[in-house]
């Protein structure tokens, strides 16, 4: 019994899911926490334009609203590169506080290319970030972003 333990141990860190993995359902991460702005007292226009501008300045194509929330198409980066190739998108959410108060909160989404081939011809097969330890700690770069933006452009500096 001990040596099935043993050899577990000794095989586990080498395998594709990691235990936080299979207590997660077997899915690998692609998804960050949201990440909020905090209590924002700005009219629903002037935040709204405010978060479709911010995303336009991080390279994203103009997206509007639907029921407070907006989705970015996918930003694909394709590389012949083995796990090298990704992309990504980024969710926003304006939720109401109050009579003129609003919180942002944002997160996004990466998925890297599990495509075996040498060139990038081959249909690309999408998988959670979280399957590759260089991408692994990426994939809340851009809500990153996008909520550091937020911030300055609501509070200024010294908030």
């Amino acid at each position: 019994m001990s040596r099935l333990t043993v050899l577990l141990l000794v095989l586990l860190p080498g395998c594709a899911f990691t235990v936080s993995d299979v207590f997660n359902g077997g899915v690998m991460s692609k998804t960050s926490e949201w990440l909020e702005t905090g209590e924002v007292r700005k009219s629903h226009e002037d935040v709204a334009r405010t978060v479709r501008e911010q995303l336009v300045r991080l390279g994203y194509p103009p997206t509007e609203f639907v029921d407070e929330r907006l989705e970015t198409p996918w930003d694909v980066h394709l590389s012949p590169r083995y796990r090298e190739g990704y992309r990504t998108k980024v969710e926003a959410e304006i939720l109401t506080l109050g009579p003129g108060a609003f919180n942002v909160r944002v997160r996004s989404t990466m998925e890297i290319n599990n495509a075996q081939s040498e060139g990038t011809s081959e249909r690309p097969d999408w998988i959670g970030a979280g399957a590759s330890e260089k991408h692994k700690a990426h994939i809340a770069d851009e809500a990153v972003k996008l909520n550091s933006t937020l911030k300055l452009r609501f509070f200024g500096l010294n908030p």
